[in-house]
């Protein structure tokens, strides 16, 4: 029997309030060259619930670009603060993980500081999952 890929127009009323999981899938490149596939568990949100929390991530970015003083500039603090930046909007949207460390947001720095981009690619895939429905292509 074949997958249903459609909710029946009598079940919407049903999943109001809910917020269902999905499976998301996202191929890294660790630092040596090696690709290797993480198995997400994504939270199922409205558009306009994850546009909210983009925006608001958006802001708190703009608002960190903001030229500092030169004494009080640093690189390092930069590219960390970023990458914590990326965790926490991956944590508020994806619960889980098929690897062996626990799923939090410190892991995912760990993540983003030896796989660069995978963060971006882990949202990346989950905007198309929620604005456009691509999931499972």
């Amino acid at each position: 029997m074949a997958k249903q890929k459609s909710v029946p127009v009598t079940s919407l009323k049903m999943m109001a309030g809910k917020s269902p999981t999905f499976p998301l899938s996202v191929t890294v490149k660790n630092l040596d060259g090696d690709e290797f596939d993480i198995n997400l568990t994504a939270k199922a949100q409205r558009k306009s619930e994850w546009a909210a929390i983009r925006d608001a991530q958006r802001k708190t970015s703009e608002d960190a670009d903001k030229p500092a003083q030169k004494a009080d500039f640093s690189f390092e603090d930069m590219v960390k603060d970023g990458m914590r930046q990326a965790a926490e909007i991956v944590a508020g949207a994806i619960t889980g993980w098929n690897l062996e460390d626990d799923f939090n947001v410190d892991s995912l720095i760990v993540l983003e500081d030896q796989c660069g981009g995978s963060l971006a690619k882990i949202l990346s895939k989950y905007d198309a999952a929620l604005f456009t429905g691509q999931l499972g292509n």
